[in-house]
């Protein structure tokens, strides 16, 4: 009943999310749902603890629905649907996988520099040298996921990371092309509109980073 119940409240937020350009609140989901407030906040902390959600501080209001986020951040997403902003240039990406749209990503490189757009048409994404800076290895993004994430940004080029590492005090993380993180954006953020979605296992999630040749210490997942 418990897992049935939370596939059905992940779900509504996720067609909220995407119906009306944000999540809904507690009360919201308790009338569509037709049970106690109490009952929905239970809900969404087990999302929360399956990574399948992340709440405020008080963990009684929805702040992301990966990849859609619920406060503003550097990467606005448009789309015919409508717009939406992204965690960061990976999730960003996972809009478009998650609608199976084209996409226009405002965003500016290194969140810092001149403007930037990165299109996603057709399946590809373009510039084709754009390039996914990211800091934090794949064992501690859930360390502290606001930092992962504010750090995993697009970039105009590998030639820019290294002076945006240093202006800013940032180790040099890892680089993923715009193939390689489209790639990954359909393997983590595909299907989430769907009611049988659920996270990839640790394997899946290692599998598809196989896919595009990331192995290694800085892959590892945990």
């Amino acid at each position: 009943m418990t897992a049935s119940l939370d596939s059905d409240v992940r779900l509504r937020v996720y067609r909220h999310v995407v119906e009306k350009g944000h999540p809904p609140s507690v009360a919201e989901l308790a009338r569509a749902t037709g049970i106690a407030e109490t009952d929905v906040v239970a809900s969404l902390r087990r999302l929360a603890a399956g990574r399948a959600l992340i709440l405020g501080p008080n963990a009684d209001r929805i702040a992301v629905a990966p990849p859609f986020s619920a406060v503003p951040t550097p990467f606005w997403v448009e789309t015919s649907k409508g717009s939406w902003w992204g965690n960061c240039a990976w999730e960003s990406l996972g809009i478009a996988a998650t609608l199976e749209i084209d996409a226009r990503i405002r965003t500016a490189s290194g969140a810092a520099a001149a403007p930037l757009e990165v299109v996603v048409r057709g399946g590809r994404v373009e510039p084709k040298d754009v390039v996914v800076h990211i800091v934090v290895p794949a064992a501690r993004w859930w360390d502290d996921v606001g930092f992962t994430c504010s750090t995993i940004l697009f970039f105009r080029g590998a030639g820019e990371v290294d002076a945006w590492c240093a202006a800013h005090g940032v180790p040099r993380g890892e680089l993923l092309t715009a193939e390689q993180a489209w790639h990954l954006a359909k393997r983590w953020f595909g299907g989430r509109l769907d009611r049988d979605w659920r996270r990839l296992t640790p394997a899946e999630a290692k599998t598809s980073l196989r896919e595009i040749g990331r192995t290694g210490p800085f892959w590892e997942l945990r």
